[in-house]
């Protein structure tokens, strides 16, 4: 791609707002048909009981669903302000605050999808289920492709997409209106298969090496001649590797460095006792918060910091994949991390109180999908100033998690509870500690 391309992408994203457990035993909320949008699998978590269902170990941590809770928030309402037209009447500093925010929730949600490769596949690959890992993340990988395909359909039934372009979108030849991030999922949970199975062999050092060593390749895409523009091939080249730019958010190639990072933090959270455990969190957190850091700095000693933060408040290093929006997005995603670590302590039982909070983290597939879903139905014409812009976006993500809650106490909860009493998982059992 020539200059006149990736400034053509970058005039286009800054117009644009989006790309896009507790340690000790309690009332476990139950999980059943959950599945988060990190790919990591929630039902059946390996109880003893003689009819149940037996899936991977999982043990869940309140500030890992809160995180994710709240990227899936932050992501709504970046999308709601879009939507509603608001976004469009707010002045550049305006813009810039809310990304300055917003832009957290892509990074997290990939750096979480990292960590649950880790915690809960990797845990069950070692464990002796080859092959049921690699079943589970071919269903995983399904259901993140179907949600996105019903994202596809939304955006073209509300009249955001044509319907050809639909098809193409549901053949991964096009994108819908807010759901790309489930395509994406759909096939990093594919590549996770092959990644998982190095990591078993080979060990989390190297597979961190693994996941950066495509950096090194980056300086070669533009010498390469991808499919232009105009095809609908670019949609999926630009998915897979970043090119041709402007075509797609996010790419797999660029992403495998925050998807080994996440396996890094993932590693640290299920790493020896309780209290060492964390210990370790606390260390690797800051290690990589810090690596992140130089690399921004690197990035704005090269470009002027004055640059190089518009690169990243106005989507234009996202756009391109350039390593800043990596940086700074990961800088963004381990402060989140670290800090709901600190404001829900390690020792927070996931009690019965506290898990509806949750509820947007701990079925985040079914969140997102839907309320990106719900906004593609919002009729074009209704255009919202900014202020009630600002507060009917803000209302959106608290809309969904009470249609969660809904579903979770009216579909999946009365036959399991009638039928037998809660089981408190392995991983929430004091003998596990």
């Amino acid at each position: 791609m020539g200059r006149r391309s990736h400034q053509k992408a970058a005039r286009s994203a800054s117009r644009s707002p989006i790309g896009t457990e507790s340690s000790r035993p309690g009332p476990a909320p139950s999980t059943d048909g959950h599945f988060s949008l990190d790919g990591g699998f929630a039902p059946a978590l390996e109880t003893a009981g003689r009819g149940r269902k037996r899936g991977m170990p999982e043990r869940r941590i309140v500030f890992v669903d809160a995180a994710r809770g709240l990227a899936v928030a932050l992501a709504l309402y970046i999308h709601s302000l879009a939507t509603f037209g608001s976004w469009y009447r707010l002045p550049l500093l305006g813009q810039g605050l809310v990304r300055l925010i917003t832009s957290a929730a892509t990074p997290t949600f990939v750096v979480l999808f990292g960590a649950m490769l880790e915690m809960v596949y990797y845990r069950g690959l070692v464990q002796g289920g080859a092959a049921r890992v690699r079943t589970r993340l071919l269903h995983r990988s399904w259901s993140c492709y179907v949600a996105y395909l019903a994202t596809v359909a939304a955006s073209v039934l509300g009249g955001r997409r044509g319907v050809l372009h639909g098809v193409a979108a549901a053949l991964s030849l096009g994108d819908s209106q807010y759901g790309n991030i489930l395509k994406f999922y759909a096939f990093a949970l594919l590549l996770a298969i092959p990644l998982l199975d190095f990591r078993r062999r080979r060990g989390l050092v190297p597979t961190v090496v693994v996941g950066l060593v495509p950096w090194a390749a980056v300086f070669w895409l533009d010498r390469v001649a991808w499919p232009p523009p105009s095809s609908h091939l670019s949609y999926l080249t630009a998915m897979l590797v970043g090119r041709p730019v402007g075509r797609a958010w996010i790419s797999l190639l660029h992403s495998q460095a925050l998807i080994v990072v996440g396996m890094t933090i993932g590693w640290s959270l299920s790493a020896g006792s309780e209290t060492r455990r964390w210990t370790v969190f606390y260390r690797t957190a800051t290690i990589v918060f810090l690596a992140a850091l130089a690399v921004a700095c690197a990035v704005m000693v090269g470009l002027g910091p004055r640059q190089a933060l518009a690169g990243y408040l106005t989507l234009r290093f996202r756009a391109s994949h350039h390593v800043g929006y990596y940086a700074f997005g990961l800088l963004e995603a381990t402060t989140l991390l670290i800090g709901l670590s600190l404001l829900l302590p390690p020792r927070l039982p996931y009690s019965a109180r506290l898990a509806p909070f949750l509820c947007l983290g701990r079925s985040s597939l079914f969140a997102f999908t839907l309320g990106n879903c719900l906004l593609d139905f919002w009729p074009r014409s209704w255009q919202l100033p900014v202020a009630t812009g600002f507060l009917a976006g803000a209302l959106v993500p608290p809309l969904v998690m009470c249609v969660v809650l809904l579903v979770d106490a009216r579909l999946l909860d009365p036959i399991p509870a009638r039928a037998t009493p809660a089981t408190v998982p392995p991983a929430l059992r004091p003998h596990e500690h």
